[in-house]
């Protein structure tokens, strides 16, 4: 059998065997193109049981794939705490224009995944060093309330999912008031406006 008669003829087996590993209908198809160009560079005539050789050949590619994706998540929570560590003892105006671009692309990537109110309670947790009595103060939220919002925002930057568009004027404003609350120490203001608060 040539690669082309397999391409033709496993297709489907292997589109439902990655299916089922990944549950994303593209990536899946992007892994059986992977596994085709694979198997192209193999002299197929050399393999006894050709099914059974791409059925583990795309088992494997589905969990090389989902190792990268996890690798990748890891990378992109420990970045943003990297960047929001300790930030009373990094004074806005010692911000390199790199970092400077990394926050603004950190906060930008916070938007996508968490509502205002788990981004607000997020950020004065992580970022501020807030405890939950000053968190349930300027939040004027329930300190359980706040702990849950706290616990969920990190369950979804480790998921990673994007849930939200973004407006590039609502993150430039987002963006220039943390960059205040930092230089200030005053995180109200900022909180005040992710949360939509009229102030009184």
């Amino acid at each position: 059998m040539s690669a082309e008669q397999a391409i033709t003829e496993y297709r489907p087996l292997l589109y439902a065997v990655a299916y089922r590993i990944l549950g994303v209908a593209s990536d899946a198809e992007d892994m059986v193109q992977d596994t085709f160009i694979k198997i192209l560079k193999v002299d197929l005539s050399k393999i006894a049981d050709i099914k059974n050789y791409l059925i583990k050949t795309i088992t494997n590619t589905c969990l090389n794939h989902l190792e990268a994706l996890k690798r990748k998540k890891e990378h992109l929570v420990d970045n943003w705490a990297n960047i929001t560590h300790n930030f009373h003892f990094d004074p806005i105006e010692h911000w390199s224009s790199d970092k400077a671009t990394e926050i603004s692309e950190g906060l930008r990537n916070m938007m996508k995944k968490l509502n205002d109110a788990e981004l607000g309670v997020y950020l004065m947790k992580e970022a501020f060093n807030l405890n939950y009595n000053e968190i349930t103060e300027i939040a004027r939220k329930k300190a359980d309330h706040c702990r849950q919002l706290f616990h969920r925002s990190k369950q979804k930057l480790e998921e990673g999912k994007d849930k939200f568009n973004v407006d590039p004027e609502r993150h430039f404003q987002i963006y220039k008031k943390f960059q205040q609350a930092n230089k200030d120490g005053e995180v109200r203001n900022l909180v005040d406006f992710i949360f939509g608060n009229k102030k009184k």
